[in-house]
């Protein structure tokens, strides 16, 4: 009989270092995880069995290089903790780290401070301590640069946040309903921002900049393109900050106890702030350059009013005839091969303002993804339907048609078709586009309306890219489409519009392209 015999640790010191980093992927295991997986990405619940790791890393040196490669790969460190950081990431470890998750800490303040908004000498002295927090990473990393290392890095910035945040309310706050504004008052209607962001050392290895909404503190749209712009080989964004309304009690009165109460302070979330941070933004947007950049994903997290009755308030800058942060977004997406993009949007985001405007044009655009808000950054809205009972006057001019809705709770999802005035300029801006982005594979438009009509979707195929929903046989492949998924038989696009879609991919493809509308069914 013959018996298998383990193969011997020491047998496998022969063996490359390339396959032994292999090994140790598949080497760690717990009772509850895959057998086949590596153990990257594999979840260890604290209560669980211990890593076997350690024992791994202390056979000899080619299995504690291979161990290093998967526990230096990625890491989470907080501002206070880079000494630390620079004393235990050293030689080869360095070149193993691919993944940088980092957030700032910001100064702790006294106890009584939690009822009364941040000053602007406190916004002030937290924005530098955030830019410092940023900085001195920098210069780690640069220093690294500088010393041999060429790794590519993404790092996440999770935002900042202090330790004195997190104070926990007594029962008397949570009993009397005081809780919330406590909590909040001190900093929630405040961004972050970057002070002097031009001083920042310039890192190459830093070639994926993610920006999480994750942290206690929001950070200024304008934190991503300053972050941007320090890094020359950057390929890839992932940017999501919050572009919210301000509640009922948003505009409540700034705590006339403090030493530098400013009678024009804005909360950010005032439609003045929002409209000034999207302004800042493209600002620092528009003229940037980035040579290595080609595929991104932005949000700018918004909700839209429960009573579409509501007339919205505009967030456009004062001064301006349109939307600066679409504008930036069409000018910033013609380097990509990818975009998508979440956002109140208007036509510009398309097709510049200026008739007179050199066209734009999308060279190496591959795919895109939009889902716009039912509101326009001016505030009109993009969609129309039947007044609820209690405003019963259609106005046929503005696409405000048929009978009185008296639908229970009608006053929360009347709009339900698009509205000429409003969404044909849009899908129309679209339209033109299309024809300057020669090599486009397809692409989404998409609206989160409420109601019983759903999402409004309007997508493009071209041949061979594979349709998640519309088409009715295999040979619809074959060919370049155009797919409507909204109200069927009550809305068309503009006969203009249509064409122009249509010619999506035609420069590319060549062909007759399906146009279909599709019901609800298929989404």
């Amino acid at each position: 009989m013959v018996r298998s015999v383990p193969y011997p640790i020491h047998a496998m010191d022969k063996l490359p270092q390339e396959l032994i980093n292999r090994i140790v992927c598949f080497a760690e295991r717990y009772p509850d995880q895959e057998q086949r997986a590596s153990a990257i990405g594999q979840s260890f619940e604290p209560d669980g069995s211990p890593s076997q790791f350690p024992c791994l890393a202390i056979l000899n040196r080619t299995w504690k290089e291979a161990v290093e490669t998967i526990t230096f790969h990625r890491l989470g460190i907080k501002s206070d903790e880079l000494e630390s950081l620079q004393s235990i990431v050293t030689g080869n470890r360095r070149n193993y780290l691919s993944w940088i998750s980092f957030e700032a800490v910001l100064p702790t303040y006294p106890e009584e401070a939690y009822e009364h908004k941040e000053s602007r000498l406190d916004q002030h002295a937290n924005n530098e301590a955030f830019t410092k927090a940023i900085s001195d990473l920098f210069t780690v990393l640069r220093t690294w640069e500088d010393n041999g290392v060429k790794n590519g890095v993404r790092l996440i910035i999770v935002g900042a946040t202090s330790p004195t945040d997190a104070r926990e309310v007594d029962e008397f706050e949570i009993e009397h309903g005081l809780s919330r504004d406590i909590q909040s008052a001190r900093w929630a209607e405040s961004y972050l921002r970057l002070v002097e962001p031009g001083n920042l050392p310039t890192l190459s290895n830093l070639q994926h900049l993610t920006i999480e909404r994750t942290g206690v503190r929001s950070l200024a749209p304008s934190v991503a393109p300053d972050l941007a712009a320090t890094m020359p080989e950057l390929r890839t964004v992932d940017w999501e900050f919050p572009d919210y309304e301000a509640g009922s009690d948003a505009g409540s009165d700034q705590d006339s106890l403090d030493s530098d109460y400013d009678p024009e302070w804005e909360p950010a979330t005032s439609p003045k702030a929002r409209g000034e941070a999207r302004a800042e933004f493209a600002n620092k947007l528009s003229p940037a350059h980035f040579r290595s950049l080609h595929s991104a994903d932005i949000v700018f997290v918004h909700s839209t009013p429960s009573d579409q009755r509501y007339t919205v308030p505009s967030i456009v800058p004062e001064g301006y005839t349109y939307d600066p942060f679409s504008s930036s977004i069409r000018t910033f997406s013609q380097c990509l091969t990818t975009l998508t993009l979440s956002a109140h949007v208007d036509p510009t985001l398309f097709w510049p303002s200026d008739e007179n405007a050199t066209p734009p044009s999308w060279p190496h655009l591959k795919s895109f993804d939009i889902t716009f808000d039912m509101v326009a950054p001016s505030g009109k809205w993009y969609f129309t339907g039947p007044t609820p009972a209690d405003d019963p006057h259609d106005d046929p001019v503005r696409g405000v048609v048929g009978s009185v809705d008296t639908r229970e709770f009608s006053w929360q999802d009347f709009r339900q078709h698009p509205d000429p005035e409003t969404f044909d300029p849009f899908l129309g801006a679209l339209a033109k586009a299309v024809a300057y982005m020669p090599v486009l594979e397809s692409f989404m438009l998409t609206s989160e309306m409420t109601g019983k009509t759903g999402k409004l979707h309007i997508s493009y195929h071209a041949p061979g890219q594979k349709a998640e929903w519309g088409d009715e046989g295999p040979e619809d492949e074959q060919h370049r489409r155009i797919y409507y998924a909204c109200e069927t038989g009550v809305w068309v696009p503009e006969p203009k519009t249509s064409e122009g879609l249509k010619r999506a991919g035609m420069q590319k493809y060549g062909g007759e392209a399906i146009e279909r509308y599709v019901g609800s069914q298929y989404y």
